[in-house]
């Protein structure tokens, strides 16, 4: 009697590779294309979308949370003691400073700069005016959750500065993660990988630091900050996996338009 073992093992039991490619042909086409790189619905895309659903769900779990007070929202007073805890005076006017780098007063003269400078580099307006987009939308995303949710900012007691406005989310944290990324994923074209590592990893700190700064002035709650940036994660990616569309169809376009030059000269 022959041994389980090798029953199970037998040709009949497993699908081998090429096996599973004759029968599987088109599935495992399509799976090989999205961890294709240099191409725009390849391994791009692909990022893209996944972060999108982590965005998503993360941004309709924290929302969940604090419109019914539970879970990750029963966390927000004892951040803001901790931060209100350990202040300085030098700290609170780093923490003023950098600030800034969220708002609008500072992102829309550097999202027309770096429009105009990406326009001349590339030539092409759709990388030109990504930043400007990821930033009204992060900012008219944020204005019309703060009005659906309703959610008040944390004891005037405990700010330092003037605010105004609901809390949740923050739009600082968002505009800050929407426009910094943008605009490192826009300048990263044809860049080395340190190159783009180094510039993902700057506009990300940039965005964790004003994040925190909101914290430590008390102009918002943790979860206030945490959902901006899943709502600028949200909208970013919308735009990322809009443009990578749009190269493709670009790609095709050109590839067809090729095609007739190139049998004229065969002929």
């Amino acid at each position: 009697m022959p041994h389980p073992s090798s029953q199970a093992t037998g040709p009949g039991r497993l699908l081998e590779p090429d096996r599973l490619r004759r029968r599987f042909p088109g599935q495992l086409g399509w799976l090989a294309a999205r961890f294709q790189t240099g191409v725009p619905a390849g391994f791009a895309l692909t990022v893209a979308v996944l972060t999108l659903a982590a965005c998503a769900w993360s941004l309709g779990s924290l929302t969940f949370s604090v419109v019914h007070h539970i879970n990750s929202a029963r966390f927000d007073p004892r951040v803001l003691s901790f931060f209100a805890g350990h202040r300085t005076s030098w700290l609170t006017s780093v923490a003023k400073a950098l600030s800034w780098l969220g708002s609008g007063f500072v992102l829309w003269p550097v999202v027309i700069a770096a429009g105009v400078g990406l326009w001349w580099w590339r030539r092409q307006w759709l990388p030109a005016v990504l930043p400007a987009l990821s930033l009204a939308g992060a900012g008219a995303w944020c204005v019309l959750t703060k009005v659906l949710v309703g959610r008040p900012r944390p004891p005037a007691r405990d700010w330092l500065g003037a605010f105004d406005g609901w809390s949740y989310p923050s739009q600082h944290a968002a505009q800050a993660l929407a426009t910094w990324g943008m605009l490192a994923l826009m300048v990263m074209a044809g860049r080395s990988l340190r190159t783009r590592t180094l510039l993902m990893t700057g506009a990300a700190l940039i965005a964790f630091v004003v994040g925190l700064t909101r914290l430590y002035l008390a102009a918002h709650w943790m979860t206030d900050v945490l959902a901006g940036w899943a709502l600028a994660g949200v909208w970013g990616c919308l735009l990322i996996i809009s443009y990578l569309f749009a190269q493709q169809v670009a790609a095709a376009t050109t590839e067809r338009e090729a095609r007739p030059a190139v049998r004229r000269r065969v002929a």
